[in-house]
């Protein structure tokens, strides 16, 4: 009885030593959207060394293990084996705090399923710590040789290679439970819609979703009570919290971002929210990497246009497209660009004339580009049908701040900084750099390319090149190896001076490199900040 309390704790305390000291990959699966294909690129990327580390730390336990346990034969083989745990529980600990070091850019979130993912993990670890712990401990009695019993379990000291495995089975195992929960939750929000009064509105498209929610939200609050889908929430679960959430209640207004990452996503939020009013921001190549090419995300967005919404308002880019499939569909409104006079674009500031109706409002705002006068319009368009008047919709555009990493300017020791890090797409990166170019200053970009365009991928990331090369930068910085070579070929290809461009391995790196270039009245595009899992 004695020898297995031993055995289970020392197994219980093991896991818990070893799921603690790779709590960081819980949160490579958290990005990874908890799908196991993609976690296990990231441990098998290039670049990523965590499994080196892993292996690092499996080997001095068996070496620090194994000597110690031989150097203290002179006892007793149980006090050796005692003592063997010292050393073990203190490479261990050291593998704990040194891997605290390696934070990934994108913080674990602790939310319920990441806590109850990490129990399923520990007790998978647990489970094969005891079994590990008894089969050893059988061979070594079998065996009966005192030498045998002193390095017996030193095939026990590499079970931290196995982590990564045992995190899969655990997500494998927990994914069932956590998609039952789901569905009973989005069921929960569905009927909370399905009882309340609420206007609810869909905001669709490849990019610019975020921005336009954001601007749409301050211009109806100057009419009325108005809840969103708060950051880039655009599935049935981020939707869901918004409507079971305490603030729900009360709100006359309901905005709710929709993403697609596959087919058949679109009607399912569609399903879930029924949008009395919706907007179509446009599409581009972002997320072909999932839909196969831009018919088949043309194909999925469009969904929300046949949702039963009594006023879709579709970004101008869309208008052949939609006059080709929808012509005559009376609850399709374009925005057109004719409604739009007198724009001027500038490094700090944007302004424009916007017709509404029979009035024009002009109008000045922090936020840069011709993606903000479009993403303005649209939300204006939509208000306006909504009975928001002119002079409100003007008054929400002023308290419109940019979002954090969209974009956003930051001024800095007398240096300009766009701060453009969320989720690159290539309609963004042409709007970044056109916006780059609007400084007097020498000017740099740091960039790693852009992402999740499948097949077009390479071509995208070549145009990329080319376009910072036909922008005349005075530094380029390429970050990462994920995607940079297309970015160079392009670069070259587009006649950029290879003098001018710097390739690092990580952010920090480039940082470091931007901290002895920059000076004041310079400025710096930061174009996409991929996360971990890239």
């Amino acid at each position: 009885m004695n020898d297995l309390v031993i055995r289970v704790v020392a197994s219980v305390v093991t896991a818990c030593l070893f799921c603690f000291a790779t709590f960081q990959s819980l949160g490579a699966m958290q990005q990874a959207g908890y799908k196991n294909g993609g976690f296990w690129r990231w441990l098998k990327r290039r670049e990523n060394l965590y499994f080196n580390r892993l292996w690092v730390w499996a080997l001095c336990l068996a070496l620090t293990g194994a000597v110690t346990s031989l150097s203290f034969s002179f006892l007793d083989v149980r006090w050796a084996l005692a003592i063997s745990a010292v050393p073990f529980f203190a490479v261990s600990l050291f593998f704990l705090y040194a891997d605290g070091k390696y934070a990934l850019k994108v913080p674990v979130k602790r939310t319920g399923r990441l806590r109850r993912l990490f129990v399923v993990y520990l007790l998978l670890v647990a489970i094969l710590a005891d079994v590990a712990i008894t089969l050893l401990g059988f061979l070594s009695e079998k065996n009966g040789s005192e030498l045998y019993a002193l390095v017996a379990y030193t095939p026990f000291a590499l079970m931290p290679i196995l982590l990564p495995v045992l995190l899969c089975l655990a997500n494998a195992i927990d994914a069932p439970f956590e998609n039952l929960r789901n569905r009973r939750f989005v069921r929960r929000a569905k009927s909370v819609l399905s009882t309340s009064d609420v206007i609810k509105i869909g905001v669709v498209g490849s990019y610019g979703k975020t921005s336009v929610k954001n601007i749409l939200k301050n211009v109806l609050a100057e009419k009325y009570a108005v809840i969103e889908t708060p950051a880039s929430y655009n599935t049935p679960i981020g939707i869901a919290k918004t409507v079971t959430d305490g603030e729900f209640h009360g709100k006359q207004i309901l905005i709710a971002e929709m993403g697609a990452r596959k087919s058949g996503d679109i009607a399912e939020l569609c399903k879930l929210v029924e949008p009395d009013y919706a907007i179509f921001t446009g599409i581009c190549e972002q997320h072909v990497q999932t839909f196969g090419s831009l018919e088949n995300i043309w194909n999925e967005k469009k969904e929300i246009l046949r949702c039963g919404a009594k006023k879709v308002v579709c970004g101008a880019g869309l208008k052949a497209r939609v006059e080709a499939e929808f012509s005559g569909a009376e609850n399709v409104v374009i925005a057109e660009t004719s409604a739009v006079e007198n724009v001027k674009l500038e490094g700090t500031k944007t302004s424009f004339a916007l017709r509404l109706g029979k009035e024009t409002i002009e109008i000045e705002t922090p936020l840069l580009g011709m993606a903000a006068v479009e993403n303005i319009q649209l939300a204006a368009t939509l208000a306006l049908a909504l009975g928001v008047t002119p002079e409100q919709i003007r008054a929400g555009i002023e308290k419109t701040l940019p979002i954090p990493h969209r974009l956003q300017l930051i001024e800095n020791g007398g240096a300009y900084i766009l701060d453009d890090g969320y989720n690159c797409n290539p309609r963004g990166a042409e709007e970044g750099l056109a916006a780059l170019g609007r400084f007097a200053g020498r000017k740099c970009i740091v960039t790693p390319g852009i992402v999740e365009c499948g097949v077009l991928e390479e071509r995208v990331n070549a145009d990329l090149g080319e376009k910072i090369a036909a922008a005349e930068l005075d530094k380029v910085i390429l970050v990462g190896e994920t995607l940079v070579g297309a970015v160079k070929d392009g670069y070259a290809q587009g006649g950029g001076k290879s003098e001018n461009l710097v390739t690092v391995k990580t952010l920090k790196d480039a940082q470091a490199v931007l901290g002895e270039w920059i000076t004041a009245g310079d400025a710096v595009l930061f174009l996409n900040d991929l996360p971990d899992v890239y």
